[in-house]
This record gives C-alpha cells, structure tokens and sequence, in this order.
C-alpha cells in the first residue's frame, strides 16, 4: 500500500471511527484480565504472590481492542477484536516479564527492571547487614 493512501486511512479511522465495546467483548476483557492475574505463582520460599497484571494491562486490553476495532473501520469492539488483543499482551508480557530463574510472568520486571524473587531477596540481604551491623559486640549472626 502506497504511503499517501496509508496515511490518509489512518487519518480517515482516527477521525471518524469510535468503536463501543459490545457487552459480549466487555465480557470477554474482563475473563481474559482475570486469566492474567490468575496466572500468578508464589515466588521463593516466602510464599509472596507475584502479581501477573495489574490495571494498566486492563486499559491497554480495552485500547488495543479498540485500536483493532477502528483499523477494521468498524464501529464495534467484538469479540475476536478482544481476543487478539488478549493474543497480543500474552506474546509481549511472555516476551518481556518472564523471570528466568521461576519461569513465572512477572510484572515488577517491567515495573522495575527486578522480578519479585530478586527485589525480595536484595530486601532479605539489606535486613541481613543491618542486622549485623546493630548487633551488639560480640554476639555471631
């Protein structure tokens, strides 16, 4: 496709098409981002509960659904625009927050740039040397 006609479609969709979400697509979000969080694992030996998606991921399902919708030039968020989008979050959140020591998705590494496991144990390690450094003289940790 020719730039010039590329450019002016995705003008034409911007301006003109404001897709709603269909009670059917609505409903498909919100079991797709309970799917998301389900996915949580407890990470190390804390038992600490690795939160796999937050809010934000919710608003970026219903925005790409919707950016799929209004590429289609289609006045309708339907279901298999919600089901790419959830498609499309699964590959890039695998891709991006997957820690390589547990193999869980783990949304602190985008957050972050440190999975849970790591900020817990760098936590553990701090309280560790400030537990050593306020002993008193002579007591072995």
């Amino acid at each position: 496709m020719p730039l010039h006609t590329l450019t002016e479609y995705i003008s034409y969709a911007r301006a003109n098409v404001h897709p709603k979400i269909s009670d059917a697509a609505a409903a498909l979000l919100v079991r797709g981002y309970q799917d998301m969080r389900s996915l949580g694992r407890r990470a190390g030996g804390g038992g600490k509960k690795i939160i796999t998606a937050t809010p934000r991921q919710l608003e970026s399902l219903i925005r790409l659904s919707e950016a799929l919708a209004r590429m289609r030039l289609s006045a309708t968020v339907d279901e298999e625009h919600v089901k790419e989008a959830i498609r499309l979050m699964s590959v890039a959140t695998q891709t991006a927050a997957t820690d390589p020591t547990t193999g869980a998705i783990d949304m602190d590494m985008i957050a972050t740039g440190r999975t849970a496991v790591e900020a817990e144990n760098l936590d553990d390690l701090i309280e560790a040397v400030k537990e050593a450094f306020t002993a008193p003289r002579g007591r072995k940790i």
